[in-house]
């Protein structure tokens, strides 16, 4: 998602907690933050209608009527979301709370809350995911930039970035140095590499990005 979609996008505050009077309240902070709010009573019911396409955050009640909010928690993590989680809880015990911030919540909310200190809790929340989704979408615009090269083209580029001159490339390759001076130009164009140091920069966190986590 390019990042001018992402910040046009009206964040969604995905809200599993089976109190009317809480699905009220987090629609008024929705409505005052400027932020979309969907609401689900049990955990089967958000688990069902659950994807993390929009930015946002994820808050959860720690008690549900049909499973608990940790194994909420669980579940989405298995699924591969990295969607923020707010905790919230009107009962827990402090070992609940560290288990939840162990497995990823950034906060812990003890009912009843005031709308200003849950707004604030919201807004860091969704300043996380965007932050995250941007970061992505730019590491992913990078790599593309690179896989666009010809092979050819990554030939010229890998001595380029070690410090060979065009017409050292040109012997090595067996290509006429204007050749290399048209690849080199080619290069520098596709990945968007301002100056021949921009271009090592870009080649090195590129070679980052590939290499297995």
């Amino acid at each position: 998602m390019a990042p001018s979609t992402l910040r046009a996008q009206a964040p969604l505050i995905r809200v599993v907690d089976d109190e009317s009077s809480i699905q009220a309240l987090f629609e008024r902070i929705g409505q005052l933050c400027g932020f979309e709010v969907d609401c689900h009573g049990t955990a089967q019911s958000f688990l069902d209608a659950f994807d993390d396409e929009r930015p946002g955050c994820l808050v959860i009640d720690l008690m549900l009527p049909d499973r608990s909010g940790i194994e909420v928690l669980q579940e989405v993590t298995s699924r591969g979301s990295e969607l923020p989680v707010v905790f919230m809880s009107g009962m827990a015990r402090v070992s609940e709370a560290v288990l939840a911030l162990k497995l990823g919540s950034i906060d812990f909310v003890e009912k009843p809350f005031e709308i200003q200190q849950i707004a604030e809790v919201l807004r860091r929340a969704v300043d996380i995911d965007l932050d995250r989704r941007l970061q992505n979408g730019n590491q992913n615009h990078l790599l593309k930039r690179f896989e666009s090269l010809t092979r050819r083209e990554s030939q010229v580029m890998d001595q380029i970035v070690q410090g060979a001159a065009n017409k050292q490339v040109a012997a090595s390759l067996g290509l006429s140095h204007k050749t290399v001076e048209v690849h080199r130009a080619n290069v520098m164009r596709k990945t968007q590499a301002g100056s021949l140091a921009e271009l090592v920069r870009l080649h090195v966190a590129a070679h980052v990005l590939e290499q297995p986590q």
